[in-house]
Formats: C-alpha cells, sequence, structure tokens
C-alpha cells in the first residue's frame, strides 16, 4: 500500500516536473520569436538537432557470416555513432560504372564469403553523401540505390545496389578498412540476433530465428502549441485570417493555409507554389530534410522511410530505441513532406512527442513470436501475396489513467499497399475480406 502511494506520488511529481520545463521552453521560445507585426522572417519551429546521417541511416545491418552459415541482424540504434564518425569523414571511394545484376544474382552475390550488408527503407540517391565519393560523375548524383554491401575480409571489395532498376555499382579505391567494420561489427554495445532470409514476393526479408523479448516503453507526451508553428510558417502575423471549425483551427493568409486538428493531434500546412520540375531527387530530399529539422521535435530518432515520385512526398518515420512507432492511421508516427524549387508546398506533421520516459508498475518486457513462425502464421492464412515487408514495432497506446501519459507495446507489424499493421489485425482482415465481410 507505501509503495503504491510513493510510485503515484512520484508519477505526479514527474507529471509537474514536465510541464514546468515544458512551459519554460515554450513560453521563452515564444517570447524570443515573435515577429513584429511589419513583417520579419520566419523561424524554425523545432528545438531538436537532427543529422543528416541519421535521417538518412540505414533501416537495417546484415552480416552474413557464410563460413559460419549464420546471419546476423546488428541493431542499428546502437550503430549511430558509427555513422556519424565515418560515413561524414570516410570516402568509399569513385563509383564505376553500373552492371547489371539481377536481384536473385544479387542474392547469390551475397551467399559467398563474407559481407556486410546495409539495407534501406527507400532508394537514395548517391548525391545524397557526395561527399563521401571521390569525383562523384554529375549524372550520378540523381542515380540511387537501395542496398550497400562491404567484404568483411576485403573492404575494398564495396559496392552500391539498386534493387529496384537491378544496377550494382562497384567501388574502387575506398577509405574503409577491416579495422573500421570491427568498430561496428564488436562495438561494447552492439546487440546482432541470428536471422533467416524470407523470399517475400519481389522482396528478400531477415527475420529473427528465435523468439524476442521486446521492452514495453512508457513515456510523458506533450502536445505543442499552436503558435510555435504560426511563427515558423507566417513571417507577418498581422496577415493572419484564423478561423476555428469543429476541431480544426485555420491559420491562412493570400497563400498559404495552417490547419490544426486538436482531434488527431496534426499539423497540415498548404503552400501555393510554382512547380517548374528543374531540381533534382538529391535536391528534393536535402530540402525536405531541411524542412523536417525546421518543425520536427520527436526527442528521439526520425528515418526517411519513403519517396513517392508521382506526388514528389517524401515521408519520415518516427523511432524509440531503434523500433519504429505505428498507430491507429499514423497520425502519430508519419511525417510527410512535400517540396518544389520555389520551397515547401505540404507537410503534414503530428504536434505530439515524447518527453519524459517513465517506469510504471506492469510487465517490462513482452515475448514475441519468431519470424519462423510469424511467416508460418502469414502463410496458413493465405496472405502472403499482399505484403511489402515484415518488421517488429512499437503501437502507441494511449493511457487510460493519465491523458500526458502513453504506452508503446511491441507487436508484429506487416506493410501492405503502404500502410503498416498488426500482422493479428491483418489477417483478421484478410480472413473477413475472404468471408465477404
Amino acid at each position: 500500500m507505501i509503495w503504491s502511494k510513493i510510485r503515484q506520488l512520484l508519477l505526479i511529481v514527474l507529471i509537474g516536473l514536465s510541464l514546468f520545463l515544458s512551459f519554460q521552453i515554450w513560453t521563452t521560445g515564444v517570447q524570443l520569436r515573435e515577429p513584429s507585426s511589419g513583417g520579419g522572417s520566419t523561424v524554425p519551429a523545432s528545438l531538436v538537432d537532427r543529422s543528416l546521417v541519421e535521417v538518412f541511416s540505414p533501416k537495417k545491418i546484415i552480416w552474413h557470416r557464410n563460413e559460419l552459415d549464420r546471419k546476423l541482424d546488428i541493431n542499428t540504434f546502437y550503430t549511430v555513432d558509427w555513422f556519424e564518425e565515418y560515413l561524414s569523414e570516410t570516402t568509399f571511394g569513385e563509383v564505376q560504372s553500373p552492371q547489371r545484376l539481377s536481384f536473385s544474382a544479387y542474392q547469390e552475390y551475397l551467399n559467398e564469403e563474407s559481407w556486410i550488408e546495409f539495407i534501406f527503407d527507400a532508394p537514395v540517391p548517391f548525391g545524397i553523401f557526395e561527399n563521401g565519393f571521390s569525383d562523384l560523375p554529375t549524372d550520378y548524383e540523381n542515380r540511387t540505390f537501395t542496398h550497400v554491401l562491404m567484404n568483411k575480409e576485403n573492404p575494398e571489395l564495396a559496392g552500391f545496389y539498386d534493387s529496384h532498376n537491378e544496377f550494382l555499382y562497384q567501388i574502387d579505391g575506398t577509405e574503409y578498412t577491416e579495422e573500421i567494420l570491427d568498430e561496428l561489427l564488436y562495438s561494447q554495445d552492439n546487440i546482432m540476433t541470428d536471422v533467416e532470409a524470407f523470399q517475400v514476393n519481389e522482396r528478400v526479408i531477415y527475420l529473427p530465428v528465435e523468439e524476442q523479448e521486446v521492452e514495453y516503453r512508457d513515456y510523458l507526451v506533450e502536445r505543442l502549441p499552436n503558435n510555435l508553428f504560426v511563427l515558423q510558417f507566417f513571417s507577418d502575423t498581422s496577415d493572419i485570417d484564423a478561423r476555428r471549425t469543429g476541431n480544426t483551427t485555420r491559420y491562412i493568409d493570400l497563400t498559404t493555409e495552417l490547419r490544426i486538428n486538436d482531434s488527431t493531434n496534426t499539423l497540415m500546412y498548404l503552400r501555393q507554389r510554382s512547380d517548374m520540375g528543374q531540381m533534382t531527387f538529391s535536391e528534393r530530399l536535402l530540402s525536405s530534410y531541411q524542412t523536417l529539422t525546421q518543425i520536427e521535435n520527436w526527442t528521439e530518432h526520425v528515418h526517411y522511410q519513403g519517396y513517392v515520385p508521382e506526388t514528389q512526398e517524401v515521408t519520415y518515420q518516427r523511432y524509440i530505441q531503434g523500433y519504429p512507432i505505428y498507430s491507429y492511421q499514423q497520425y502519430e508516427s508519419m511525417i510527410e513532406v512535400t517540396v518544389v524549387e520555389s520551397g515547401l508546398t505540404s507537410l503534414e506533421v503530428p504536434i505530439r512527442v515524447v518527453q519524459t520516459p517513465l517506469t510504471l508498475t506492469g510487465e517490462r518486457t513482452k515475448t514475441l513470436p519468431s519470424g519462423t513462425e510469424i511467416m508460418a502464421q502469414l502463410e496458413e492464412a493465405g496472405t502472403m501475396e499482399n505484403i511489402e515487408d515484415i518488421r517488429i514495432g512499437l503501437t502507441w497506446t494511449e493511457s487510460e489513467e493519465d491523458e500526458r501519459v502513453v504506452h508503446f507495446e511491441p507487436d508484429w507489424y506487416v506493410e501492405t499497399q503502404d500502410n503498416w499493421i498488426e500482422v493479428s489485425r491483418f489477417i483478421e482482415s484478410q480472413e473477413a475480406s475472404l468471408n465477404g465481410f
């Protein structure tokens, strides 16, 4: 009884402290940023530093130890420092002319010797890491890759693979050494998991061979104030027409509309601009990244998730401790950015962010089935043709006791039609569809 009261008291103290600190940060920020009625430049709404390397780092690292007949997944959360140190400082070398290599032939290539494979969620143009190459040809800046591979025993054997167009770009004169790779593989904090490769439609997915113990996580969350973003997107607040309709507040001037929905806690920005179509893919990603650094206050990592050429929309995914965050309709987990040569045209971003991690009562870890078992469940349900990817994520769950506390529960997710959904809910929906419901 006494310990229960102490825990309740500690939670109240933490919430009160978070409220006080948040109030101090945001009110101070607003006082410093208040623009004059005559106009002026806008100011960033983000107080979180976020590097290019963090945002565009790979989603998965696989060590193909073929001499031991093992494949090891390296937890990318603990490799950020390695990427920050070497990706921005060490030269890959000179990119050679591409060779045609089918995806199946690429997989066979990885089954020989010992390779470290870096896998990205979406195509990345060479121009993003232009400084990491020797004399990168101008026409290569817009070419893309989805995988990077380095030979563990002979790092000079390295290359970039584009799985969409089936091109392999080999590298000549890399500065990466076996010692540098050892720092990645044998870091004290490194966590490796034995995985098995599964062919799912046109992709290879690496899933753990054993059950996984994943921690529950609990956080205090903060809903960011509207005026923080008004000052970001409007240089002259005297021209703004503010309107309230239901749960949505709209801020409008002659060219710009900012919508903030209090029900979904999301912000939508729209701006009329002419698109002359002069931007390269690299320039679009870099411009969207600059927008991300100015508006996203998520205190954990954020990673590049995807790009839609038809709409030119770039998507970023929120993470906690190396796991992607998912929620119903993804209101709390995704940032969508569209830019043209003249600037930002549209944006959708969640305005609630995690602040203080909490230690609450109850189970601290959840045992998830192995990847082999998950594949068996999906195959038994006959749903494999609709699957694009499979991974473990954390589900954003609102606390029933306190609206400022959010629980993050581990679960298996599948990607289908560019949407992420829990495996159990996906199987149920597929069964209902087959039964005509």
